[in-house]
């Protein structure tokens, strides 16, 4: 795949006219790689869709942690009670939505998840947590859990502080690493000019392409 950037505003013209499968292909894959280098960045911070019990969709804003292009992986944390690893557990599809306002592109990559409370890969992924994300896990109930009240559901001896790590390890038990292994992705470039569309399927061997309507 030929290296590319991701433009800071949206393509138009030429630019949007030169766009090969190859550079959809890469798009896909260098917003959510530009997301990681750059905490303030909407990237950052995709959407993540799981299924209900019901079939409904559910979806909510996760933080990525890690992206493995060759072993076609994106890595989260999240709390072990949550609702999102039950929905994983019962069904792993699932889709993954990164979009950049400033260039007007989106990605949307379906694939299977996987939950990992034990083991190397849990286990690495904690030792890697900074502070303020162990606190998180320290939290009283189980996220979405009912409240008589607005809370923060931290105890009230870490309420606005860092604790010490000893404190902090307390919250390994609710800690969990979410995998998600994409097997294709939808990008779509807008433009006033015309939109562009393409399906990238992944494998091992290459990524193959094929274009779409918008």
């Amino acid at each position: 795949m030929p290296l590319m950037d991701i433009p800071s505003t949206p393509l138009e013209g030429e630019a949007l006219r030169a766009l090969t499968l190859g550079d959809m292909a890469t798009l896909a894959l260098v917003l959510p790689a530009a997301g990681l280098e750059n905490a303030a960045s909407p990237l950052r911070k995709p959407s993540l869709s799981t299924l209900t019990a019901d079939g409904a969709p559910a979806t909510r804003t996760v933080i990525l942690r890690a992206l493995e292009r060759e072993a076609r992986r994106f890595s989260f944390f999240t709390d072990a009670r949550s609702h999102k690893v039950a929905e994983i557990a019962a069904d792993p599809r699932a889709s993954l939505l990164f979009y950049d306002p400033a260039c007007d592109i989106q990605a949307r990559f379906s694939g299977k998840a996987a939950i990992h409370r034990q083991g190397p890969l849990a286990d690495a992924a904690w030792a890697g947590a900074a502070p303020p994300s162990r606190r998180a896990y320290l939290a009283e109930a189980a996220p979405g859990a009912l409240s008589s009240g607005p809370v923060s559901g931290l105890p009230q001896d870490v309420e606005g502080i860092i604790p010490p790590l000893e404190r902090l390890e307390e919250g390994r038990r609710h800690f969990a690493l979410l995998e998600f292994i994409f097997e294709e992705a939808d990008i779509l470039v807008l433009s006033r000019s015309g939109h562009r569309r393409a399906r990238i399927r992944f494998s091992a061997e290459a990524a193959q392409g094929t274009w779409l309507y918008p």
